[in-house]
């Protein structure tokens, strides 16, 4: 038999463990309504805190949002085509694959309101950002200045020549025998290179039509005889001459700039046929420092000169004399310092800087 207060007690118990007591759903009610409190405000500052769409940090993130991808672009010019107060053109590398490079051009009208813009390529001009009330551009270039050497080129004169009524001797091109004629112009002394535009020179047939030779201007070795470096080079067909000395003139338009310390050689090379022509030279008697003819029978391989002969020849040309120096100023976009507002509050302003990589050459 279970006492009657031990069983009243296990009543008790039994009927807490079945629900709440009164004080137990009140404090439970009051601590519930002190959470949700908390959560209403913390809701309340938190929708506060989210820019509104006319705020002022609402502008500045959009504009920050248009300056981030116009700064990625722009960094990565090329060429820059057009750089002004409210708009810069650029172009970046091919993009595409077809080796064009891909022109991108933001710009503002100048105008509060209007939008910021960008065309790329040959396409509508799409906004960027809507509302723009300042829009600035800053350039950052650097100058480069050089010295370019100048001088004055003088109209086409004799540069050297000789002729001679005596003393008068043939001197065939053959495969076995080439010749060779140097000469060295007297140039006023501020010279500071020539060129050899005009040579004549007497040739005629040896009794055929079919020889071919090369009439070159080469440039001398250190012992001053031919070096083998051609200049340039004309042709010398046997079908133009006569069976009677002519002269013959060959025009040059890469004959220079030689330097005005050496000479040239007006080498004759065989090219085919037996003899391709004869020169007419002079075989004695010729006292001329500035001049000298040479002798190869291993075409080319080797020259050497014959005492006191020339070939007749008359050589034409220009000479270019010292002046004073050009100098020339490049400019090359260094960086670009921005700010972009977009809406009336000065708080939505916002400024960056972005460094060309590649230093465009820009014109002022």
């Amino acid at each position: 038999m279970i006492p009657e207060s031990e069983k009243n007690e296990m009543d008790c118990e039994c009927s807490r463990a079945g629900g709440f007591t009164l004080v137990e759903m009140v404090v439970s009610v009051t601590m519930m309504a002190v959470i949700l409190l908390g959560l209403g405000s913390a809701m309340l500052i938190a929708g506060r805190a989210l820019p509104q769409a006319n705020s002022p940090v609402s502008g500045g993130i959009a504009a920050a949002q248009a300056l981030e991808r116009m700064t990625a672009e722009l960094q990565y010019a090329v060429k820059v085509s057009r750089y002004a107060a409210h708009a810069v053109e650029f172009a970046v590398a091919d993009r595409d694959g077809n080796d064009i490079a891909e022109m991108i051009c933001y710009e503002w009208s100048g105008t509060s309101g209007d939008s910021l813009t960008r065309r790329y390529n040959t396409g509508d001009s799409v906004d960027v950002l809507p509302n723009v009330q300042e829009f600035d551009l800053a350039y950052e270039l650097a100058s480069v200045t050089s010295e370019t050497p100048s001088g004055n080129e003088s109209s086409e004169s004799t540069l050297a020549a000789h002729d001679a009524t005596s003393d008068l001797h043939d001197y065939p091109i053959k495969d076995t025998e080439w010749y060779a004629q140097y000469f060295l112009p007297a140039l006023p002394q501020d010279a500071v290179s020539w060129r050899v535009s005009r040579v004549l020179i007497q040739a005629k047939q040896d009794g055929s039509t079919d020889g071919e030779a090369r009439v070159q201007l080469q440039l001398p070795t250190a012992g001053d005889l031919p070096s083998g470096v051609v200049v340039e080079e004309k042709t010398l067909l046997e079908s133009t001459l006569l069976s009677g000395y002519m002269e013959h003139e060959f025009t040059f338009s890469h004959g220079g700039s030689l330097s005005p310390e050496e000479g040239v050689w007006i080498v004759i090379r065989w090219i085919a046929h037996g003899t391709a022509c004869k020169m007419r030279g002079r075989d004695k008697n010729v006292t001329a420092s500035n001049l000298a003819l040479a002798k190869s029978t291993n075409r080319g391989a080797s020259w050497s000169t014959l005492t006191a002969q020339s070939l007749l020849f008359s050589v034409y040309g220009t000479v270019t004399t010292a002046s004073e120096p050009q100098i020339q100023t490049n400019y090359y976009l260094d960086g670009v310092e921005i700010e972009l507002r977009a809406g009336h509050d000065d708080q939505s302003a916002v400024q960056t800087g972005v460094r060309i990589l590649n230093r465009p050459e820009v014109t002022q």
